[in-house]
């Protein structure tokens, strides 16, 4: 396990410790965001196998160029490049992955182990995320994304380990906004007798929670 020098603390849990810029801020507000490899011990790095692209991004790519689909991979891949996340900086919005647990920290609250498949409920806007294959297997036609490359979960990440039975591809389209109401529940169970009003309840995530 190649696990990061230092330990556990104040900030690391919502992934302070991976902002590059501008400093101060949490990683979904952050420019630029670290993608080393090495976990800290409350981390855990999944192998990327497919990215989802949030449809409002995918279809602001789309538009922003004339649905060319080498334009739109080369501008995913500079995207991720720059920023070390998925993050569109016009829709503001990213989207979530499917992958293998390839290093589980000994901290790390998730429950995970190697070889668990997940999908992540987690935007892609605060995921360290970096792509090895530049996105080859991906025609740009299809928000679904075929990828190889890793991504950093932190302690407060929330992540599903998915059904062997379940296709991937499937797994995306079901579990593209599950992160919502998981937090939802995360934040009202913590609380005694709690009133929860859900604004926006139009839309999938506010429908779910």
């Amino acid at each position: 396990m190649t696990v990061r020098t230092g330990t556990a603390g104040p900030g690391t849990a919502v992934g302070l410790h991976r902002v590059l810029e501008p400093a101060g801020v949490l990683p979904q507000a952050a420019h630029r965001l670290d993608t080393d490899p090495a976990i800290r011990p409350d981390e855990v790095r999944i192998g990327v196998e497919r990215l989802n692209l949030d449809a409002a991004s995918y279809r602001q790519l789309h538009t922003a160029h004339g649905g060319d689909p080498d334009a739109i991979r080369a501008e995913v891949l500079r995207i991720i490049g720059e920023r070390g996340k998925m993050h569109n900086p016009v829709t503001g919005s990213g989207g979530m992955l499917v992958g293998v647990v390839e290093e589980a920290g000994p901290e790390s609250p998730l429950g995970l182990k190697p070889g668990d498949r997940v999908a992540t409920l987690v935007s892609l806007t605060l995921t360290p995320l970096a792509v090895t294959d530049g996105l080859a297997g991906w025609d740009g036609r299809s928000e679904q994304v075929p990828a190889r490359g890793h991504a950093i979960l932190f302690a407060r990440s929330i992540a599903a380990v998915l059904p062997a039975d379940m296709p991937v591809p499937l797994a995306l389209a079901v579990m593209d906004v599950c992160g919502a109401p998981a937090l939802t529940a995360r934040v009202v169970a913590a609380k005694a007798a709690p009133s929860v009003a859900v604004l926006g309840a139009a839309g999938k995530s506010g429908s779910l929670s």
